[in-house]
């Protein structure tokens, strides 16, 4: 049996319409509720983004800090090597005239000695640092082949291209005697190590 309605069809009407608003009140707040959860994933995206651009800049600084610092060890480094090439270049004719004077002395053949000495230091084109003239004494002829001998030996490695200028005959008292004279270029080695002594070694 179909049921009965009493009510006025008025009624059924409003009750349609409320009906119509409520779905329409849900679906507004359904929409309301995911443009609320957008917004909340789309302000997290553009504050984790944020957060990346600041960690960014954060590097670039530190990197920009580090650049800056080797430009200070740059100029530093660049400093140190100018004063070590002024320092070479003002020592490298330093010689050591001690240690020279003293390797003469080893090095003189027995029956051969020196009257005059003078040395002077200046750096040449073929490497030489220096010449050094000398005015000597033997017994005989043999005498001076064998200071030639001695200043071009390579146990000292001071001196090298040694040669005899003048050599003449003579006497003391009833001895015969032979007078020479000498020049012999000055190697590298003769140079001192102060310039080691002077240059702090940087690690």
């Amino acid at each position: 049996m179909r049921p009965i309605n009493l009510l006025p069809p008025e009624a059924f009407a409003k009750a349609a319409g409320r009906r119509r608003l409520y779905r329409i009140l849900l679906i507004g707040l359904l929409y309301i509720a995911v443009l609320a959860l957008l917004t909340l994933w789309w302000q997290g995206r553009v504050g984790s983004a944020e957060d990346e651009v600041v960690q960014q800049e954060e590097v670039v600084q530190d990197k920009q800090r580090e650049l800056n610092a080797l430009g200070d060890s740059r100029d530093l480094q660049n400093r140190y090597l100018t004063d070590v090439l002024l320092l070479q270049e003002a020592l490298i004719t330093d010689v050591s005239w001690g240690r020279l004077l003293n390797d003469l002395a080893r090095m003189m053949p027995e029956r051969v000695w020196l009257s005059t000495f003078g040395g002077s230091a200046s750096f040449s084109e073929d490497g030489s640092v220096g010449t050094i003239t000398v005015s000597g004494t033997g017994f005989d002829f043999p005498d001076v082949s064998a200071w030639l001998r001695s200043i071009d030996d390579d146990r000292f490695p001071s001196m090298a291209g040694g040669w005899v200028t003048s050599v003449s005959q003579g006497q003391i008292g009833e001895a015969p005697i032979v007078t020479f004279s000498s020049t012999t270029s000055l190697t590298g080695a003769a140079v001192s190590n102060r310039i080691a002594d002077r240059v702090p070694v940087i690690p």
